[in-house]
């Protein structure tokens, strides 16, 4: 029977030690994986490793990887120097670091969440020209047979003093099926409840997903063929891309999977590795995946790199553990970007040939509720009731 673990901290400000190290500049990454157990990664130097391609990554540790290989970009590594497991453990050590930082260690000043949510209006009720124009592009691209997918994302600034570590325990908190991640390096501070596998595994088990189609959880109304369209073409995706890597595989679904204050049609993938199989061939060949890209997949990334007004940097990538003959690697998904002034938020949808403006934008929005109210802050557009994923 699989062990239970706390899914998260006594208190909110249990890792507030965390937010010290950010303030040093220590490279760091905190992660604690769905219904598991947390764990803190570091180098004994405070930094991180960095590489231009994933190909070029070696060693151990965790992986933080961008949407598009591009120059300022790196494939970021935090070796595995530092490994410490489960919460009490993780903040005596976040305290002992900050403890040696030479520097004074006192706490930085953070708006304390209300205990209440207010609601208020932080989206824009109506797209912006910028997303219209590009939504538009991209369906005219489809509807002539170009392309059978394209996503397109867009961010949103939050403006605010925010801790880091507040908000990592509290998507702990309400997201315990998620891959909960606090990573701070040369990428900059990321946080992220992500509900997508890219691959995980070790041995002969192996598992991948495909995640797409989304409506709001408080929704009563049947998948429509859109979403059931856009699942199976990232099925399909993932299908043909496994076959050269694998000996066998079994496929569950779809099925209704919540995240936050959406849920989307999962399909589960389990399957055993061929002997030859390189981890380095087979995450560039799941990523970035229709769900998060399009098809064909190549031209699909050109198209969305040249359209988009957004750099998606590390929204996108994936992230997580990088061993050796074993992975745990999450899609970078339902996340935000910590900066001096506030957060940067990020969604983006599948657009197909029968996707509508109003219905895109209001999936984005809807998506990006699901880390909002982790700063205490709520949109009208937002489901009354968050549901925890």
């Amino acid at each position: 029977m699989p062990r239970s673990f706390q899914s998260h901290p006594d208190t909110p400000d249990s890792l507030s030690r965390a937010d010290v190290l950010l303030r040093a500049d220590v490279s760091f990454a905190l992660a604690r994986p769905p219904h598991g157990e947390p764990v803190l990664v570091m180098q004994r130097d405070g930094h991180d490793t960095r590489f231009e391609h994933l190909a070029d990554l070696h060693g151990t540790g965790f992986v933080l990887c961008p949407f598009a290989e591009k120059q300022g970009h790196p494939v970021v590594l935090i070796r595995d120097e530092i490994v410490v497991r489960g919460w009490q453990n993780i903040e005596r050590a976040l305290h002992n670091a900050a403890r040696d930082l030479h520097e004074e260690v006192s706490m930085p000043s953070f708006a304390v969440p209300s205990a209440q949510v207010l609601r208020e209006r932080l989206f824009q009720a109506k797209p912006d020209s910028g997303y219209a124009g590009a939504l538009s592009a991209f369906l005219a691209e489809l509807r002539s047979g170009r392309f059978d997918k394209l996503v397109l994302s867009r961010s949103q600034n939050v403006t605010g003093s925010y801790s880091a570590a507040r908000i990592f325990s509290e998507a702990c908190r309400l997201y315990p099926g998620a891959m909960v991640t606090l990573c701070h390096g040369h990428c900059g501070t990321w946080i992220g409840a992500s509900p997508e596998v890219l691959v995980k595994g070790q041995g002969d088990n192996w598992q991948t997903m495909a995640l797409a189609g989304t409506h709001k959880c408080e929704s009563t109304e049947p998948w429509d063929e859109k979403n059931r369209h856009e699942q199976e073409i990232v099925s399909q995706y993932i299908r043909s891309t496994l076959r050269p890597f694998v000996s066998k595989i079994q496929e569950t679904g779809p099925y209704a999977a919540p995240a936050g204050s959406v849920e989307h049609l999962r399909t589960d993938f389990t399957f055993s590795l061929r002997q030859s199989t390189d981890l380095h061939e087979l995450a560039a060949a799941l990523h970035p995946t229709p769900a998060v890209c399009g098809l064909p997949k190549t031209e699909a990334l050109t198209r969305i790199l040249t359209t988009e007004s957004l750099d998606r940097r590390y929204y996108a990538g994936f992230l997580g553990w990088w061993g050796q003959d074993e992975a745990a690697l999450y899609v970078n998904l339902r996340c935000l970007k910590l900066y001096a002034g506030g957060v940067r938020l990020y969604a983006g949808g599948g657009i197909l040939p029968e996707s509508t403006l109003e219905q895109e934008w209001q999936e984005t929005c809807h998506k990006m509720c699901t880390m909002l109210v982790l700063l205490g802050r709520q949109d009208e557009a937002c489901p009354a009731d968050n549901q925890p994923a």
